[in-house]
């Protein structure tokens, strides 16, 4: 049975010797073990499960194991140990965020035991790391595409924990925000869009097109950043404070309360209304943080715990059903005689 070989060096390092040689993955059985990450590591044959069983043997880093097992011990835990508690049922946001956040500013600020951090990220995400490739993955060529797009994720993973961007303004911030909410989702998010090729996609579209005048594309680019997830800059105190003085305090507010006041009317009546012409409340708070507040959508998606791309779509959704009410309660217009 053919091999597929592919090298794990990267430029940011994993602690990993040598290569790592994948055979083809095993038909997934009826008597799979019922904990996850024993299921995850049956499939010696993935990538995802040989960083983690790597992860597990290799690592002496880790987040202290108390905020685990909710005791004082300062011991780093185990990349498994993690990983099942984050699966858990009871595992909180804030707990999510806790690990991660420690995670990946670890890899950042450690440069001594980096190999070491990536190694372990990519243990306690092993799980997320699977899921994902498999949308990646082509059902003609099993072995290799869920080969190849684990590894193309893993190393995007890895991309996207360290990645930064310039400012016009000159200054470097990372490109992942790790002082917002909801770290592990977009860190693993970004990862995806970046090994699935939408960030290429997304690239492409900003680029001007021959048949397009310079205010179309203008007016193209805006309609676009609308969408985007936006990160909040990391530098001195005046970039914050431009930041949010441009993102946060939103447009002026005269005659917004009773626009406001008339959404909350609208979603009321479509309470009323058959279940395809119901406004339901977080999309009625998308409408209005967005469309009458001024706020980012990426932002108000992560407040949320949407998506973006959900966010968007459940915006749309509801624009429609607003303007279809509003068409039912305007007034027929008579002709003038």
């Amino acid at each position: 049975m053919p091999e597929h070989r592919v090298p794990t060096r990267h430029p940011h390092g994993i602690a990993v010797p040598g290569q790592l040689t994948f055979r083809r993955p095993p038909a997934t059985g009826t008597d799979e073990p019922p904990d996850p990450v024993a299921a995850l590591l049956k499939h010696k044959a993935l990538p995802t499960s040989q960083v983690l069983s790597a992860a597990i043997a290799l690592c002496r880093v880790g987040v202290p194991k108390g905020w685990i097992t909710g005791s004082n011990d300062p011991r780093p835990a185990p990349a498994d140990q993690v990983l099942r508690r984050l699966l858990a049922d009871d595992a909180t946001h804030e707990i999510k965020d806790q690990v991660w956040r420690h995670i990946v500013g670890q890899v950042r600020d450690d440069p001594d035991n980096r190999e070491d951090w990536n190694l372990y990220a990519l243990g306690v995400a092993a799980g997320g790391l699977l899921s994902r490739s498999a949308r990646l993955a082509m059902p003609d060529d099993p072995a290799n595409r869920v080969i190849q797009a684990q590894y193309r994720l893993i190393h995007a993973f890895l991309d996207r924990m360290q990645a930064t961007v310039t400012t016009a303004a000159g200054h470097t911030r990372w490109r992942l925000d790790i002082a917002r909410p909801n770290v592990y989702s977009r860190l693993l998010g970004g990862a995806y869009d970046q090994a699935s090729g939408r960030t290429a996609h997304r690239r492409k579209q900003r680029t001007r097109r021959p048949d397009e005048t310079a205010a179309e594309h203008q007016a193209r680019i805006a309609r676009l950043r609308e969408e985007e997830p936006r990160e909040m800059p990391v530098g001195g105190d005046d970039e914050l404070s431009a930041h949010h003085a441009k993102h946060h305090n939103g447009p002026d507010r005269r005659g917004t309360e009773a626009v406001i006041a008339r959404l909350q009317e609208f979603v009321a009546q479509s309470a009323q209304m058959p279940p395809a012409d119901r406004i339901d409340p977080t999309s009625a708070e998308l409408l209005r943080r967005t469309y009458l507040d001024g706020e980012p959508l990426g932002q108000v998606a992560a407040d949320l715990n949407l998506s973006p791309s959900n966010a968007s779509k459940r915006r749309a959704t509801a624009a429609r059903q607003l303007r279809r009410l509003i068409a039912r309660r305007l007034p027929q217009q008579r002709p003038h005689s």
